[in-house]
């Protein structure tokens, strides 16, 4: 009866059966929460996005309303001078904008910085006001679109066409 006593007090551990239901027991939490994680770390990229999207657009904004009534660049002159440069402007970069033709031409020089390797693309600038209407920004394979003044949705470049 001793010896029986001893081997129960010498048991220690786990058997191989709380082994594998510990296990399976994690890799059912992980099956139902990596998949979530993946969510919430590309919404966050697309948060990102649309953050990076307003920064370039207000940078932008703010140089087309200097250029508005610098050097006398004026009305349509600016729409599709602004148009024209800032197609596919990416990092920061130097854009000179000339509106105008023979001796009325104008231009100046407008610093626009487009964050993390994106690419702005200003589509419409309301001629009457200098005001940009729309714009696309392009970062990697996402890309987020305004319309009449209105942000859309981050999506795969591409998909809004």
């Amino acid at each position: 009866m001793n010896l029986v006593e001893r081997l129960k007090k010498d048991k220690k551990g786990f058997t191989l059966v709380e082994m594998i239901v510990v296990i399976v027991i994690i890799g059912i939490l992980l099956a139902i929460l990596v998949p979530g994680m993946f969510k919430y770390i590309q919404k966050a990229k697309d948060k990102q996005i649309l953050v990076d999207a307003r920064t370039a657009y207000l940078d932008v904004q703010m140089a087309a309303q200097e250029a508005y009534g610098a050097n006398g660049i004026t009305g349509t002159n600016v729409e599709s001078a602004f148009k024209e440069q800032l197609a596919g402007v990416t990092s920061q970069q130097k854009v000179t904008v000339t509106a105008g033709t023979g001796d009325g031409a104008k231009s100046v020089i407008v610093t626009v910085d487009v964050p993390e390797n994106g690419t702005l693309t200003v589509t419409d600038i309301d001629a009457a006001t200098g005001k940009v209407k729309a714009m696309t920004y392009v970062r990697g394979d996402r890309q987020i679109t305004m319309t009449d003044e209105v942000w859309g949705e981050v999506e795969p470049v591409g998909s809004g066409d």
